[in-house]
């Protein structure tokens, strides 16, 4: 058998990522990489606040390796261009104008090695009004219309829970590497890819814009309701037994059919012969009555039994988890949606692993690296350094743990 088809083998295996991203965004891009099986180098600068904030450097640097250089330093510049020139794929979400005043922009970089894969994550596209404006999560999701359609009716606009702007845009990212890569294996050649948080968010809201499209209209927010054009019901969350915090199930009947099994399930019959609900519009005229019945059956089973009730009759419903319980869920660990990791200074870890399934290759998740670990290593392997040990000191370039290198950090630490 070929050894590029053996079964289990990552489907990156031997694909080099040299990962100058901070924070979420960025990070979450060459995660993905990271769990497709390619050597993902992260690179953290002396003093890095990552070094001393471990928890989002721990949930979002899995699999990966990490090496400290000092890139204001020439030392530590020198061994990032070499680094470079044996990567396959650069990835960096410093803040604007930053990559190219360290002396590692595309133009730089593509010269030397014109089969790279640059990829670069902002919060404000290079050809936008905004793109020297710092960014985050809630900045992308406000500025792209997430949190205007996010809340309850006539209440304040509420930035979405999941990081959209951050998580979303680094899957995004993700997606454009691999189809540079493949590119690459047609014509030999590297390429710039780029995307904004900003301009992601607004890809998300994709059947959001029917409102101004077909009403010329702004959005409205819907809190739990059905973001359609026309309404329906029921189609909202419910209180469940014992009424706590997360007791409730979401359900939504998106169609005449599905609104039979559901009247059936709650013992209401009747309501299928009352003009009233015979049509989703007519139902979602009727909403507070149609609630009111519904409220009524699921007062009397906790949200885990609703959930299998509704799915046994057919129709479309769902538990409302806590992040603990969604955690704690023996199924997802046992289908690695969740990976325990042995960690070296934490003992059993169990982190969010990589949904996506493949017949022919595996998800690699391995423990989070510590901050520099593997230094040494990359430097001998990458660039055939000896021992590492010399190169490790000068690229750090003496600056290791420095009030300047921490400043610095917290300083380009904005997308």
């Amino acid at each position: 058998m070929d050894e590029t088809a053996r079964p289990g083998r990552p489907a990156l295996d031997g694909v080099r990522v040299l990962d100058l991203t901070h924070q979420v965004a960025g990070p979450s891009a060459t995660l993905v990489l990271a769990f497709l099986g390619a050597e993902v180098v992260k690179v953290i600068p002396p003093g890095s606040r990552e070094s001393y904030d471990p928890i989002p450097f721990y949930l979002n640097n899995a699999s990966k390796k990490s090496v400290e250089l000092d890139l204001k330093s020439p030392a530590g510049r020198d061994t990032a261009l070499r680094l470079a020139d044996k990567a396959d794929v650069f990835v960096e979400n410093f803040s604007p104008g930053v990559i190219d005043r360290l002396g590692l922009g595309w133009e730089v970089l593509s010269a030397r090695n014109p089969r790279l894969i640059y990829a670069q994550l902002k919060g404000f596209a290079e050809d936008s009004p905004y793109r020297d404006f710092p960014c985050f999560d809630p900045i992308a999701q406000g500025f792209a219309g997430g949190s205007s359609i996010t809340g309850e009716p006539g209440g304040l606009p509420m930035k979405p829970g999941p990081d959209v702007g951050d998580t979303g845009t680094g899957m995004m990212m993700a997606q454009g590497i691999l189809a540079a890569l493949y590119q690459r294996e047609k014509d030999g050649l590297g390429q710039r890819v780029q995307v904004s948080m900003t301009d992601q968010c607004a890809t998300f809201l994709r059947i959001h814009y029917g409102w101004p499209i077909d009403r010329q209209t702004d959005t409205p927010r819907f809190g739990n309701g059905p973001p359609f054009l026309v309404t329906t019901a029921p189609s909202d969350i419910y209180p469940c037994p014992p009424f706590g915090p997360s007791d409730y199930v979401h359900i939504h009947c998106g169609s005449d059919r599905q609104w039979e099994r559901m009247a059936t399930l709650i013992g209401r019959p009747g309501m299928l012969a009352d003009p009233r609900f015979a049509t989703m519009a007519s139902r979602g005229e009727h909403k507070a009555e149609v609630d009111e019945a519904v409220r009524a059956w699921t007062g009397t089973l906790d949200k885990m039994a609703a959930m299998r009730a509704l799915g046994d009759a057919g129709v479309p419903g769902g538990a409302l988890r806590s992040t603990t319980e969604v955690y704690q869920d023996p199924d997802l660990r046992e289908r690695g949606i969740f990976v325990t990791v042995d960690d070296p200074g934490k003992g059993p870890v169990t982190i969010p692993g990589y949904p996506v399934r493949m017949s022919r290759s595996a998800a690699r998740v391995t423990a989070p690296p510590q901050p520099g670990q593997h230094t040494a290593q990359v430097l001998r392997d990458w660039l055939g350094d000896g021992d590492g040990e010399g190169a490790d000191r000068a690229a750090a370039g003496g600056a290791a743990g420095s009030v300047a290198g921490r400043e610095r950090a917290a300083q380009e630490a904005s997308p």
